[in-house]
């Protein structure tokens, strides 16, 4: 600090606001003029021009941000309509596998019925034929066991064969029943 105040002490003031020589202020004041012309010359068209620019680019910012603003807001309309046709075409979806899984529960329901029935009438038949067969069969035997019984009474005795073949025959007509 003291080097600063020896300097400012080296010039000692005049107790004026003018300098103690009079060419230093008309050189001063002449300089000062031609910076200044220079300045209004020069140096305001460049920062007018650079505000308008400035102006312009933030017009043109603003602009855009409205455009890009109604943009989305028409995006944001078709996508909510879009949104609450999906909603529809979903119910509408669901509502069809509903349909077809009722009708596919009654198709399978009528053919298990049906599956029932034919199942039931072949089993009706095979016992049927089960049981026919058997009585043929049984019938068979008890003809083949008549016969060898009839066959023994018949060496036994014979002596009337009308008589034999009536017992026979009496005696199959009883096993039929």
């Amino acid at each position: 600090m003291s080097n600063l105040t020896a300097i400012l002490a080296a010039e000692g003031p005049n107790g004026n606001f003018i300098p103690s020589d009079i060419n230093e202020l008309y050189w001063g004041s002449v300089a000062f003029g031609i910076i200044f012309v220079i300045f209004l010359w020069k140096g305001v068209p460049a920062i007018k021009s650079a505000m308008q620019g400035r102006t312009a680019r933030i017009e043109d910012e603003l602009a855009a941000a409205k455009a890009a603003k109604a943009d989305a807001e028409a995006e944001l309309a078709t996508l909510s309509g879009q949104l609450g046709d999906a909603d529809a075409e979903a119910a509408k979806i669901i509502a069809e596998a509903r349909d077809q899984a009722a009708k596919l529960e009654t198709d399978l329901t009528a053919k298990a019925e049906s599956d029932i029935a034919e199942a039931k009438e072949r089993s009706s038949i095979e016992i049927q034929a089960q049981r026919d067969q058997a009585l043929s069969d049984l019938r068979a035997a008890v003809a083949d066991q008549a016969r060898t019984a009839a066959d023994a009474v018949v060496r036994s005795n014979l002596d009337d064969a009308s008589t034999q073949s009536a017992l026979i025959d009496d005696y199959i007509s009883q096993l039929a029943r």
